[in-house]
Parts: structure tokens; sequence; C-alpha cells
């Protein structure tokens, strides 16, 4: 895999907790296509919006569409990783709460510091 220019970063910094919204796919689409054009996608979730990567959760049942198990498809689409509190990570780790897809752990510095690298960035 070749290098990213630093014009192809994009921060997608998702602030929306799971269940929360009726277009559950937003944050993700926009992953999506961010990476089907070569960008590098670094997802940062902030506070309880980490929890759209858990496992065991029927949207169905909420009467919400599919979409948030789809997070797990964006790394093998692309070059995208997936950012979130340490404090969070904690909280799913003590819950027993499994993630669809590996994320890293920053302190609240450390993330700010690392969307504001980003070329491009975007709050949902």
């Amino acid at each position: 895999m070749t290098p990213v220019q630093d014009d192809k970063r994009l921060a997608v910094l998702v602030a929306t907790g799971p269940y929360r919204a009726r277009a559950a796919r937003s944050e993700l689409d926009l992953a999506l296509t961010a990476a089907s054009l070569d960008f590098r996608v670094e997802v940062y979730f902030l506070g309880s919006a980490l929890l759209q990567l858990a496992t065991g959760r029927d949207p169905a049942m909420a009467l919400l569409p599919a979409g948030y198990r789809g997070w797990a498809a964006l790394p093998e689409l692309g070059d995208a990783h997936f950012f979130a509190d340490r404090a969070w990570l904690a909280r799913c780790s003590d819950l027993a709460v499994e993630l669809v897809a590996p994320v890293t752990g920053l302190g609240a510095q450390d993330m700010r510091q690392a969307w504001r690298e980003c070329r491009y960035s975007v709050l949902l």
C-alpha cells in the first residue's frame, strides 16, 4: 500500500450514540465513500458513539434501519482506522461489550491532535 498524501486524510467525528438517529448509516456511508475514493479514513467515536460498534444489538427491534454492523467492512475497503476515548474502551471491556472492529484508544488531547492533522474533517 502506498503512503497516503496529507491531502487525502479525512477525519470523521461520530458523536451520535447508537439508536439515537433514524439515519443510522449516514456516518458509515460517508466513510465508505471516502475510502472508495482512496482517502485514509480516520473515524473518531466520541463518548457513547463508540457503542455503534457493539455487536449483538439488533437495530430492527428499535425500528431502525440496519447499518451499525457495517463499520466492520470499512477497513476491508481501504485505509481506515477507528479511534475512541480510552475511558469508553475500558467501559466496553468492563461490560464485556464486543466491538465489530479493532479500536485504538486515545486520550482526549491526543484524539484532538490526531484529527487536527487530517486535511479534512466532518462532525456527524
